[in-house]
């Protein structure tokens, strides 16, 4: 079961959604305003370790893009390993337990408005786009983060895992003739196009 500390307000699946993609609320605070502008009541996010299971892990792991089976296991735990190595959290030992793994993990481009709006999305810079853990956690799970990997057969190339079609309808050939030809920063340029139309949907959701 899951460890959780005393809380102010219901810790449910759309509690913890807000909290990864738009705001951490610090245990002593009242209350928080997201980035809507609207004001939420103080929740205390419970401990989640390699044995916790529910609707909250469901969550983590969806935000970490990872297979979802509502069970904290070995690949869960690596995953936010892998998030607290990157981030600069200490101890990077695969739990989220305090405030520092639960900034780790917030992730703005899963806000409801983000998700479901062109516009707001073409609004979100770049470099910020960059550090989404849910897109960092697709690059890992398509190619381990390496811009020169090729699928079995061919057909998905490069970090993203794209193929030639949509390469060069975003328009990767003014980078180069295939996306692992590219290089990594002109590869994210391209992965952030499509974001930017499609949202997460390409590399299934």
């Amino acid at each position: 079961m899951t460890s959780v500390m005393p809380v102010r307000a219901l810790v449910g699946v759309a509690a913890l959604s807000t909290a990864l993609g738009m705001s951490v609320v610090a245990p002593t605070s009242a209350s928080a305003t997201t980035g809507t502008g609207t004001t939420v009541a103080a929740t205390v996010l419970p401990t989640l370790r390699v044995g916790s299971s529910g609707a909250m892990v469901s969550t983590l792991q969806y935000v970490l893009s990872i297979r979802r089976t509502g069970v904290y296991d070995r690949a869960t735990a690596a995953a936010v390993k892998r998030v607290q190595l990157w981030k600069g959290v200490n101890p990077a030992n695969g739990v989220v337990a305090g405030k520092a793994t639960w900034l780790a993990l917030r992730d703005p481009t899963l806000g409801y408005v983000m998700r479901t709006s062109r516009p707001t999305r073409a609004k979100y810079p770049f470099a910020a786009w960059q550090t989404s853990v849910h897109g960092r956690g697709i690059a890992y799970r398509e190619s381990k983060l390496s811009c020169t990997v090729l699928s079995r057969t061919g057909a998905y190339r490069g970090k993203w895992q794209m193929t030639l079609s949509l390469w060069r309808a975003y328009g990767g050939r003014a980078f180069a003739a295939t996306p692992e030809k590219a290089s990594c920063l002109n590869q994210d340029k391209i992965a952030y196009r499509v974001w930017v139309t499609s949202g997460w949907r390409p590399w299934g959701g």
